[in-house]
């Protein structure tokens, strides 16, 4: 199974960023958010098409990939990992930096040594990626973990209101 740049760039085409009309990003982002639920409540490895729209939506939509960021705050933290090292082994690089940053920072929370080397990847691919240099402060920082979950589960429902989900 491999991800295509062209599938993702087909996606990152159609795909509304936070600039589109309200009506259908509400629409676009109900419809990401759900199929995301069933995949990760299914606990099976999503499929190429799942991933490639998944990848362009988290670069081209920040509330969506703050979402994903939140999403251990609803489900086992351990599926959301499972489910988002399934990108790791099939996204090309130059899509991965949201996608390693989210991982990175699912296992920075549950205090798993290779949240830095997901990060170095995330740095590698996108060295200006905002929410991978953050990271990078929180890591370097030795910010306790408890308090980053904290923060991550106190932002989620704001970021779901956001959305409008």
């Amino acid at each position: 199974m491999t991800v295509t740049v062209e599938e993702i760039q087909n996606y990152h085409n159609i795909l509304l960023d936070e600039n589109g009309k309200e009506e259908q990003l509400l629409t676009q982002r109900k419809r990401l958010t759900d199929a995301i639920y069933a995949q990760v409540d299914s606990d099976s490895a999503p499929d190429d098409d799942h991933i490639a729209e998944v990848t362009a939506a988290m670069n081209k939509d920040i509330q969506l990939r703050d979402f994903m960021l939140g999403l251990p705050s609803e489900r086992p933290i351990e599926v959301v990992n499972t489910y988002l090292a399934s990108f790791m082994d099939v996204v090309p690089g130059e899509f991965i930096a949201p996608v390693a940053s989210v991982l990175a920072a699912n296992l920075y929370s549950i205090e798993d040594t290779s949240a830095k080397d997901v990060l170095s990847q995330a740095l590698q691919s996108n060295p200006s990626y905002s929410l991978a240099n953050l990271l990078n402060r929180v890591f370097t920082s030795g910010w306790p973990a408890g308090a980053f979950v904290a923060m991550t589960y106190e932002l989620h429902p704001k970021v779901k209101e956001g959305m409008g989900i």
